[in-house]
């Protein structure tokens, strides 16, 4: 049963899949999604991994598993399963926004986003409470965690007129969970696993501050320019070792600041239906590091979207000509 995301169908699933896989969106601007997690992704290479070693080839259902030379189950062997009381993640959100004008073509806007998550996937390995001495990881995928992101947005925009327009914001946001480890089902990064309250602090994904520029301007002579600027305060990272009070009180070097822009020249001919336009464009033009957020996992069994590590993209640019009809 291959479906598994919001929004597809699949008919070879039982019919609960498909009443249990929801999502409303309703006047007001409140969300509610249920989707499934990520572990399914995971759970035929886990299963492959972990029960069987990676040397040996699952038997197919419904056939037996051999039995160990001496009987029951060989030592070491791991052990994944998922909790009876688990239960699809949901996200709940609430945006409230406002705009007033403050003068011809400007604006202020103020924006506020409240997002909580509940069920929320975590893998528990209970091996480390010392109950199976005779068994290597006992995973539990289990619906136990939260999250919790608040935002707060404020900007000006500016309608296009005397050749400009440009729109800047801020954002300042606080976003919480007990576990960002959702897409990597191969860890357990509780502290104590029968205490997960000592987990809840800043997220992995937790920026505080966020600054976005955006302009358009008609330089004259037939001349358009774009300019961007973009710059966020870096994400925090856990001190080693890790104790009960000190998950994500640190901060990477990942902040960024970038300023790219873009000057253009339409040339326009057949009675304005055709355009030839050269465009040149700079990115990064201060040529700011901006590093990557490093892995916290090897690369090959990392599931969190970071695959790059170390320096960002330096200072580039290009020239172009985009032919339009």
């Amino acid at each position: 049963m291959g479906c598994r995301q919001v929004g597809q169908v699949c008919f070879a699933s039982q019919l609960w899949h498909l009443f249990r896989q929801t999502e409303y969106v309703v006047p007001g601007r409140f969300d509610h999604r249920q989707r499934r997690p990520a572990v399914w992704d995971h759970l035929c290479l886990n299963f492959r991994l972990h029960l069987f070693r990676a040397a040996t080839q699952p038997p197919t259902w419904p056939n037996i598993v051999p039995a160990a030379p001496g009987g029951g189950i060989p030592f070491g062997a791991s052990v994944r399963v998922f909790s009876k009381n688990y239960a699809n993640p949901r996200i709940y959100t609430t945006n409230v926004g406002f705009e007033q004008e403050i003068d011809r073509d400007f604006t202020v806007f103020f924006d506020f986003t409240h997002s909580q998550g509940v069920h929320l996937t975590r893998f528990l390995n209970y091996a480390r409470t010392g109950l199976f001495p005779t068994l290597g990881d006992v995973f539990v995928t289990s619906a136990v965690g939260k999250g919790l992101y608040n935002g707060f947005t404020a900007g000006v925009r500016k309608r296009l007129s005397k050749r400009y327009q440009f729109e800047v914001s801020y954002v300042y946001s606080r976003d919480r969970d007990d576990d960002s480890n959702e897409r990597d089902p191969f860890t357990d990064r509780s502290f104590d696993i029968n205490n997960l309250t000592l987990d809840y602090a800043l997220s992995d994904r937790d920026i505080a501050h966020k600054f976005n520029f955006y302009s358009y301007v008609e330089l004259g002579w037939g001349f358009e320019g774009n300019f961007v600027i973009q710059g966020r305060t870096a994400q925090p990272i856990t001190p080693d070792p890790r104790t009960a009070t000190n998950r994500n009180t640190l901060r990477k070097n990942n902040n960024y600041f970038s300023f790219d822009w873009r000057i253009q020249r339409p040339f326009k001919f057949g009675g304005d239906r055709y355009a030839l336009i050269p465009i040149f464009e700079v990115f990064n033009t201060l040529n700011n590091a901006n590093s990557i957020n490093p892995l916290t996992t090897p690369g090959l069994f990392n599931f969190d979207g970071f695959l790059r590590q170390g320096v960002g993209d330096p200072l580039q640019a290009q020239l172009a000509i985009k032919f339009t009809f």
